[in-house]
C-alpha cells in the first residue's frame, strides 16, 4: 500500500462512467487506508485514477461523500464470509490475502486507519454491521462476540504487519504459508469451545 498505481491507457481512449467511479473509489479506498481521512487529498486520489480533481468532486460531491461511498464494505466482507463455518478460518486469511496482493487494499485497515478520524465512523459502524455482527451470528457456543472480535484482530494484525509495516517475514511467506498457519488459529475462535 506504500506506492501508487495510476490508471494507464492509450492516449485518446476514454473510459466510461461507470469504470471512471470504480478507478476513484479503489484509489480513495488505498489513500484512506494509508492516510487516513485527514491525509487523504482529492488531489492524489483524482491523480491516481488518472481523472482531474473536478471530475471526483463531480462524481462524489466532496470529500466526506467520497468517504462515504469509499466506507462501503458489502462486497468485501460478503467475500471474507463466502465460506461455511467448517472452512472459513482457511478462508478468511486465504481471501484477505487475495485483496492484498490483487488491490493493495485492506478493508480491515482502511476501518483502523480511517475510524478514528473525522468522518470515520461511517466506516467502523459499516463494519461492525457487515462483519463483526455477522460473523458473531454465525458463530454457536459462548462468547460469539467476543470471539468474532479477536478474529477481526487477527486479521487486522495481518493486514497491518504486511502492508503497512512490511514485516520482512510476513511479505517473504507465500500466502499459502500464511493461511496454513494463521487459518488454524482463526479456526480455533470460530469453532465453538469444547
Amino acid at each position: 500500500m506504500s506506492g501508487t498505481v495510476a490508471a494507464t491507457r492509450p492516449a485518446g481512449e476514454r473510459r466510461c462512467a461507470a469504470d471512471t467511479r470504480e478507478a476513484l473509489l479503489r484509489a480513495a479506498r488505498r489513500h484512506f487506508s494509508v492516510h487516513g481521512y485527514a491525509g487523504a487529498t482529492l488531489r492524489a486520489i483524482a491523480a491516481e485514477a488518472d481523472v482531474s480533481a473536478a471530475l471526483l468532486v463531480k462524481y462524489f460531491g466532496s470529500k466526506e461523500g467520497l468517504l462515504t461511498a469509499a466506507a462501503d464494505l458489502e462486497a468485501e466482507t460478503a467475500a471474507l464470509l463466502d465460506a461455511p463455518n467448517a472452512d472459513l478460518g482457511r478462508h478468511l486469511v486465504a481471501a484477505l490475502l487475495d485483496m492484498h496482493d490483487r488491490a493493495q487494499v485492506d478493508p480491515l485497515l482502511r476501518v483502523v486507519l480511517t475510524g478514528p478520524r473525522p468522518g470515520g465512523e461511517r466506516i467502523v459502524e459499516e463494519l461492525e454491521r457487515r462483519l463483526v455482527g455477522p460473523l458473531a451470528a454465525r458463530l454457536a457456543g459462548p462468547d460469539a462476540r467476543l470471539r468474532a472480535e479477536l478474529v477481526c484482530a487477527q486479521l487486522i494484525g495481518l493486514g497491518a504487519l504486511r502492508l503497512l509495516l512490511t514485516a520482512p517475514g510476513m511479505v517473504a511467506e507465500s500466502p499459502a504459508a500464511l493461511v496454513d498457519r494463521l487459518g488454524p488459529i482463526l479456526q480455533a475462535w470460530i469453532d465453538p469451545p469444547a
